[in-house]
């Protein structure tokens, strides 16, 4: 697919940096970030724009599109060329991405490929967590990790390095560990074992750290501009790394100071910041989060975590990256149903980013039609007053 269409989005796109830098450093006081994805199959005064991953293409299944470079690679440049067709605070990027199995991979975990879905990963060892001790130290090659590294170079040289590269799929120390050894056994292990739990998190810190620092470098040496997010919005390269944080719901407060903050601080201080995505309840650790160095942003679904005391707690302190989520504890009556109670709800403009998206097929049997209009007219109204 041609890169010519970009041309004609230059100072949409540059606009959107300056504004989102701005976002990042707390200070977008006029009014909340915001950019419009997948909003359902029915829209209003435009088109659906599919994820890359999940876009229905005839007799193409998830595992074929992961697997083929150029066919991913071009499924990526249909969604940028549909998101810049919409306003908002975007700047496109491309994310060679495989899902979590990355750093489980690396460990020895065996990758299962399913066809409509991204891949998984078996445990490693769900019997012995004592088994950790043996493990060997991975290199940022093994497993999956060579095939990302692989992928980010036919990105880069595909398009010439013309397009930002999104950091890939990194699962935090928590995420990662529980995929090695099983999530029952991880969490027991804290309990019955930590002394093994805490190994295999020094393990995990230590090579998610040698990876970022070996993609970002990769990128730099042909040119290119690494962006240390794999969710929107766009985050300017020095300020950080964003993980996921998925696992932290599954804990208390107590456990996760113990087991979560230590590493998460290893790798905010390792990279100048952190930015931390996590699906799920987890508001309980709202005042474990705070003891994390750094924190530069969070990323959650509003239909997920109780939007409310998080918008409360952290508005106008760090970056606020909101929603649908995966889950429906809290149901929307559309999009625009969302952004209007996000809005209400807010606290403050400065640090706020609104993603109005909803992730590919989950909402297409009763998701209201999406008025794009209306969506803009809510965010225009807050710039005049």
């Amino acid at each position: 697919m041609s890169l010519a269409f970009l041309d004609s989005y230059a100072d949409q796109i540059a606009a959107s940096r300056e504004f989102l830098t701005r976002l990042w450093n707390l200070d977008n006081d006029e009014r909340p970030g915001f950019m419009i994805g997948y909003t359902g199959p029915r829209v209003k005064n435009g088109r659906p724009v599919e994820n890359a991953l999940f876009a229905r293409e005839e007799s193409v299944t998830v595992r074929e599109r992961l697997l083929d470079p150029a066919r991913l690679l071009n499924a990526q440049l249909q969604e940028i060329e549909g998101l810049l067709e919409r306003r908002g605070d975007y700047v496109p990027g491309l994310c060679p991405m495989l899902g979590v199995i990355g750093i489980p991979s690396a460990f020895g975990c065996e990758v299962v490929w399913w066809e409509d879905d991204l891949p998984a990963v078996r445990p490693l060892t769900s019997s012995n967590p004592d088994n950790v001790f043996g493990l060997p130290r991975p290199s940022v090659t093994d497993g999956e990790l060579g095939r990302i590294l692989e992928l980010t170079r036919y990105f880069l040289e595909h398009t010439g390095a013309r397009i930002p590269i999104r950091i890939t799929d990194v699962q935090g120390p928590l995420d990662s560990a529980a995929l090695i050894l099983g999530h029952n056994s991880f969490l027991m292990a804290m309990v019955t074992n930590p002394k093994a739990v805490h190994h295999l998190l020094q393990q995990v810190t230590d090579l998610t750290i040698e990876v970022v620092q070996t993609y970002r470098s990769l990128i730099h040496e042909v040119g290119g501009e690494y962006v240390p997010s794999i969710n929107y919005p766009w985050m300017p390269d020095g300020m950080g790394v964003q993980v996921a944080h998925d696992e932290c719901v599954m804990i208390s407060a107590e456990m996760h100071d113990e087991f979560a903050v230590p590493y998460l601080n290893q790798m905010s201080d390792a990279f100048g910041g952190i930015f931390i995505h996590s699906c799920g309840k987890w508001a309980h650790q709202i005042e474990s989060l705070r003891k994390v160095h750094r924190l530069r942003g969070l990323e959650f679904g509003a239909s997920e975590a109780p939007y409310e005391p998080v918008l409360e707690a952290f508005g106008g302190e760090t970056v606020l990256v909101t929603r649908v989520g995966l889950n429906r504890d809290v149901r929307f009556n559309g999009m625009v149903d969302f952004v209007e109670r996000i809005l209400a709800q807010r606290k403050t403009n400065r640090g706020l980013f609104v993603n109005v998206d909803v992730t590919n097929g989950l909402m297409d049997e009763d998701w209201p039609s999406t008025d794009v209009e209306e969506i803009y007219r809510l965010f225009d109204a807050l710039e005049r007053k």
